[in-house]
């Protein structure tokens, strides 16, 4: 049936065929349920450049042709062209080959990323300012920059936003396998100059985590307008208090009232500061130093955000802490490094 339905396979076929055993798909059972299931079939075509397409209620199965990507594909049988990383992935983001065959799943599956091995986990990478002359370990200097996101882009990498993670966490949607996200603290104007350049040249968004104090005080911090036009392009901004104190502990001769109010000042009305200047309902919150205690977690959910996070090195599977998500701090300069923070999964027997 094999032979009849798709000829002899090709080195490129012979890798899905891999691939999809390594997911407990057998291609002979799928192509099976697509025959035998009166499934939607294009006629075979004596044209080679000709796409086909043959479809279960799970898969479809098509012959690449001539301009498909993954995204035209994700736009044509899901709807949607940012799905392109669920034929990636089925793929193993194989690249399409002349009249090669293509796995697409038309079901979204497995929401938390857990296999029987292990669980997918999210990096959430932490950098502060960037330049081309850098004297502290918290500033990454411009061409190393370059370089950590070329190798994001070209090891399949997928940027993601809060509200792709938060659906991760909650269970509700599934993320690329390669999943990361970027993120910047305080508010330099050294992102605007230099890291968003580099992120647009890649495809890549990022979320900044601001004290409003910060903003706009001189030629080192960003400007409101600026925050603005990065929010228009897809960039988050989230919360980094008003003046960057430690949450964590009452200050000397601070009493247990007045670090009360300290915490929902820095924390419920640097809230209330971000979605007036920029009209947005603010999510995501970062403690300052990375500290923070019982306390700040309870008033950073009444205030009404939905995450926030450490410096506390580590990744995220879908069952962490919403509260006290973990991120790697970027500051040493080898890429050595800088890949050991892109561990995407955490192995776990779960037989």
């Amino acid at each position: 049936m094999i032979h009849l339905l798709i000829g002899k396979p090709s080195t490129g076929m012979e890798k899905r065929m891999q691939i999809l055993r390594a997911r407990g798909i057998s291609l002979c059972f799928l192509i099976w349920v697509m025959w035998s299931s009166g499934c939607a079939t294009q006629p075979v075509s004596t044209t080679p450049a000709t796409p086909q397409f043959h479809r279960s209620k799970d898969y479809i199965l098509y012959r690449a042709g001539p301009g498909d990507t993954t995204a035209s594909l994700a736009q044509r049988f899901l709807g949607d062209a940012e799905l392109a990383w669920m034929i990636d992935d089925a793929n193993d983001a194989q690249p399409f080959r002349p009249d090669g065959y293509v796995v697409i799943p038309l079901k979204i599956r497995n929401r938390g990323g857990v296999f029987d091995n292990g669980v997918q986990q999210v990096p959430i990478l932490c950098y502060h300012r960037f330049g081309n002359h850098c004297d502290s370990p918290l500033c990454v200097p411009e061409e190393l920059f370059e370089r950590q996101m070329r190798y994001l882009k070209e090891n399949g990498y997928r940027t993601i936003s809060p509200d792709d993670l938060l659906g991760f966490l909650e269970y509700r949607s599934p993320l690329p396998l390669k999943s990361v996200m970027i993120t910047v603290d305080d508010g330099y104007s050294s992102f605007y100059t230099v890291a968003y350049p580099i992120l647009k040249k890649y495809g890549f968004t990022a979320t900044l985590f601001i004290y409003t104090n910060f903003v706009g005080v001189s030629s080192k911090a960003l400007s409101w307008n600026q925050l603005r036009e990065l929010r228009a392009q897809g960039f988050t901004i989230g919360s980094h208090t008003i003046a960057h104190s430690d949450l964590s502990k009452k200050g000397d001769n601070e009493s247990e009232e007045a670090y009360m109010q300290r915490l929902w000042y820095e924390i419920g009305d640097s809230k209330k500061i971000l979605d007036g200047k920029l009209n947005q309902n603010t999510t995501f919150f970062a403690y300052p130093f990375g500290r923070l205690n019982s306390s700040a977690i309870h008033i950073a959910q009444r205030a009404g955000y939905k995450l926030a996070a450490t410096v506390q090195r580590g990744g995220n599977p879908f069952f962490s802490d919403q509260f006290a998500l973990q991120r790697d701090q970027v500051l040493k300069r080898d890429m050595v490094t800088f890949v050991s923070h892109l561990k995407i999964f955490q192995p776990l027997s779960l037989r």
